[in-house]
């Protein structure tokens, strides 16, 4: 068997999770999971592995930049592509500067799925920088 890649889709339109999750699951290399919410996403990230997070932007309560903010400050390892019907180029910019951890950008309605999945599975073949970090510090000198 092939290995699984985990997955977080995190948007407010349950549609959006339901076509992102069956497209990949049926792909059979990933495991999806999904959240409602920016809140959701963020404590699912806190408690399980994921290589990769597609994040939509705006959302009520808490957007996609501030569950982005929150990932990295608390260091959580996880490669990130937003997926977003709304956002706007400053938004893109704001997103792809926060530290290095956003690698993609999708609109809603005008990406392919297969390209999507494609782009997606590269991300998640990439070991994020935090975890090399921690695996390179097993072999540093405590002298």
């Amino acid at each position: 068997m092939a290995h699984r890649y985990n997955l977080l889709v995190i948007d407010d339109e349950q549609p959006i999770l339901d076509e992102i999750k069956s497209y990949f699951e049926k792909r059979d290399d990933f495991t999806v999971v999904t959240a409602l919410s920016g809140e959701e996403g963020l404590e699912k990230l806190r408690k399980q592995p994921f290589d990769v997070a597609l994040i939509d932007l705006c959302m009520p309560q808490m957007s996609g930049l501030e569950v982005i903010q929150k990932i990295n400050e608390e260091l959580i390892p996880v490669n990130i592509a937003i997926i977003t019907g709304h956002g706007t180029e400053k938004d893109a910019v704001a997103a792809l500067n926060m530290g290095g951890i956003v690698h993609a950008w999708f609109t809603k309605g005008s990406y392919d799925m297969a390209d999507l999945y494609l782009r997606v599975k590269a991300l998640a073949e990439v070991i994020p920088e935090a975890k090399l970090d921690e695996f390179f510090s097993l072999f540093e000198s405590t002298e």
